[in-house]
């Protein structure tokens, strides 16, 4: 295994774990945010129902404190059958689902009670210590809870004064056992995994539906606090002991038994006591590893499409640096091409112009030997003092210049090297520069031109094309020497845009073997002279012009050249 390959699946691992550590954190966050939501909804609901519950039993108070049978008994309990008034409130026990109703005479002793034929009855018993009792013959209305004296069970009393005649007869009590809300509380659908407290304002858990928590402190009770709970009697000598309850924000707490993490909300049941709701956190971090399964293969298959997408990627910077490098590689190709083509125009211009050269040579000589006999007269008629003939002399000698100046220029012209430039040119001006170059060649052999149709515009580069109608019709000059007819037909017709330029010599045309291979490179009919590059390159030229040439045999005679050539830039149509 390399260390490249290593290091990339370090860096994979890194960034896997990365990816599942963020997506666990994100998705605990979602979840306890919807879960906070939903544990506050179901706080609604447990309180409404608490609430609703309270509310009832307070009602039931109200009717029995109107009792007329509550009302004598209490004033006149000596008097009235007791049995019928325990039977009464047995009844009002049963039918309400409370725990106990009693009535306490203004002594607090209970004079009746609903569990009149039970060993712990409460009848005789009594109650005037108790906060319910002494609170409610001040004239208000109370609840409060309390751990059963005789029953040891805990339980919430409702207590209420009675009257009768406008004066106060007795208390009214009825008592809820708390585990009525704790088992209630199972039916209620406040969510699994959530547990409720009910805390009183010395922060002591009344009802819970997690045993472990009753009659718990939440958190370490001043020994001031507890001297004080302790002498009230509430929950008689039952040992209060402290929980772990560390509150870590307003919506988060930390709880025994288990030291776990718990999401909480709490709202005021009533102004003594408080409700809470928690839900436990650990089931919520349970639930994400089915995620973080799912998780870790879509990042996989993530990393592994990265992957693959990188190798195509890497492999199309290979392609395209090659095919860049390609391209740089056939441009030089291409340059070191044209160059060795502008070589071989060159070098067959100069070709050209070695075969032309005698006849050249001839057309130069004749007026250089003019000029002299000239000069030679002039020098004698200025002797003689006959200026008039001098001067005519003088004009003579300078057209004979002007001549040999335009075939020298022409042979510079078409000898050196220039740029490509192609352009709109006129047909006539390329065939008379071409035929200053192979007009001496013509004049000696006595070749007669004659042309048709020329004064039309052609897109050429007008040296190469010129370069072209040297080639050709110096080669038709050679081609009918030994012919008695000694002519040159060029003509041009021009039709939807083209021109189609024909030159016909009067010989005996080309040999048919030699027609498939007349524009190979190399390739040539005259014996040890010519390169056999010259009808080749003019092929090359007029097709880099977007252009034709052909040749074939004339049906009335001699080889035809056709050159077929645009009126403007092709591109531009």
């Amino acid at each position: 295994m390399s260390h490249k390959f290593s290091v990339k699946i370090l860096i994979y691992l890194l960034l896997l774990f990365c990816g599942l550590w963020a997506s666990y954190l994100f998705n605990v966050a979602q979840d306890e945010e919807n879960v906070l939501a939903q544990t506050k909804t179901n706080l609604e609901k447990l309180n409404s129902y608490i609430q609703t519950e309270f509310t009832r039993y307070q009602a039931i108070q109200t009717q029995l404190s109107l009792s007329t049978l509550v009302q004598s008994g209490l004033q006149r309990a000596s008097a009235i059958n007791s049995n019928e008034l325990d039977r009464y409130l047995q009844d009002i026990q049963i039918s309400s689902g409370a725990s106990d109703v009693y009535l306490l005479d203004l002594s607090g002793t209970v004079i009746a009670s609903s569990n009149w034929y039970l060993p712990h009855s409460y009848k005789g018993s009594n109650f005037a210590f108790r906060p319910y009792f002494y609170e409610t013959i001040e004239g208000n209305e109370h609840v409060s809870f309390a751990l059963g004296l005789r029953s040891k069970t805990r339980g919430f009393y409702f207590a209420k004064s009675v009257y009768k005649g406008g004066s106060l007869v007795g208390v009214v009590v009825m008592k809820v056992n708390a585990s009525k809300f704790e088992s209630d509380k199972a039916q209620l659908d406040t969510g699994t995994d959530s547990h409720f407290l009910i805390v009183d304002d010395n922060h002591i858990v009344l009802a819970s539906d997690v045993e472990q928590w009753r009659l718990a402190s939440l958190g370490e009770l001043s020994p001031t606090k507890r001297k004080e709970i302790e002498s009230s009697r509430q929950f008689e000598n039952e040992s209060l002991f402290s929980i772990d309850w560390r509150v870590l924000s307003p919506t988060r707490v930390k709880t025994s038994p288990h030291g776990s993490d718990a999401l909480m909300q709490k709202r005021p049941l009533n102004k003594q006591y408080t409700l809470y709701l928690l839900h436990e956190v650990a089931p919520i971090k349970a639930a994400q590893w089915p995620r973080l399964g799912v998780t870790a293969l879509v990042l996989i298959l993530l990393f592994v499409v990265v992957e693959y997408t990188l190798s195509k990627l890497t492999g199309y910077r290979q392609l395209l640096f090659s095919q860049r490098s390609l391209e740089a590689e056939v441009a030089s190709r291409k340059q070191a091409l044209e160059q060795a083509q502008d070589a071989l125009i060159r070098a067959a211009k100069l070709a050209t112009i070695g075969q032309l050269s005698a006849s050249i040579n001839h057309e130069i000589n004749q007026p250089l030997s003019a000029m002299s006999a000239y000069v030679a007269s002039a020098k004698r008629l200025a002797q003689k003092g006959d200026v008039s003939k001098v001067v005519e002399n003088m004009v003579l000698i300078q057209s004979l210049i002007t001549r040999v100046h335009k075939i020298v220029a022409q042979l510079k012209s078409f000898s050196q090297h220039h740029d490509n430039k192609m352009l709109v040119a006129n047909l006539k001006h390329s065939v008379d520069n071409a035929l200053v170059i192979v007009g001496p060649e013509l004049k000696r052999y006595g070749v007669a031109i004659q042309s048709e149709g020329l004064a039309c515009d052609i897109w050429v580069d007008p040296f190469k094309f010129e370069q072209v109608l040297v080639n050709i019709l110096s080669n038709a000059c050679q081609a009918i020497v030994e012919q008695d007819n000694k002519c040159i037909y060029i003509r041009a017709v021009e039709h939807e845009g083209k021109i189609q330029l024909s030159i016909i010599d009067s010989g005996e045309g080309i040999k048919q073997h030699a027609l498939s291979n007349i524009f190979e490179p190399f390739y040539t009919t005259k014996s040890g002279n010519g390169l056999g590059l010259g009808l080749s390159i003019s092929k090359q030229i007029i097709e880099s012009f977007h252009g034709k040439l052909s040749a074939h045999n004339h049906p009335q005679g001699g080889a035809e050249f056709l050159i077929s050539l645009h009126t403007k830039n092709p591109q531009h149509d």
